[in-house]
């Protein structure tokens, strides 16, 4: 057997409705649909977006500090039901990347964990922004 990459588990009480319980590690995070349940936490899919999100961040902390602190990065990811599915993901920046290092920090976030599990199910569209304005 392989070492895991990551290991999650799920717990559904009988009276919670959809509220699940996850074990993310040693974190725990609650999973919920709102129309079905509480909205004690987020849906699963907003979960999955999540992580691209997350993943796209740190990965681009990354690569831009080899130049130095970057400063801020936002990165919001939308899924779009499609056809085809599409999950489109805006970096947006707080500092201004020329064309070619735009096009460099693209071309580094299709190789990140996240994007490379999600890829054979979902296209996924990179777009990088400053103040609002494609760089990419």
């Amino acid at each position: 057997m392989q070492i895991p990459l990551a290991t999650a588990g799920a717990r559904l009480a009988s009276d919670a409705g959809r509220a699940v319980g996850l074990q993310l590690g040693p974190h725990r995070v609650t999973a919920d649909h709102a129309e079905n349940g509480p909205g004690a936490g987020p849906t699963p899919v907003e979960l999955m977006t999540g992580a691209l999100a997350a993943c796209s961040a740190m990965s681009a902390r990354t690569h831009l500090e080899r130049d130095g602190d970057p400063g801020d990065i936002e990165v919001v990811v939308t899924l779009d039901a499609g056809p085809p599915t599409l999950l489109y993901r805006r970096v947006l920046l707080g500092f201004r990347l020329d064309r070619a290092e735009a096009h460099r920090l693209a071309d580094a976030l299709e190789r990140t964990e996240v994007t490379m599990m999600l890829k054979p199910a979902f296209a996924i569209r990179t777009q990088i922004e400053h103040a609002g304005e494609p760089l990419v």
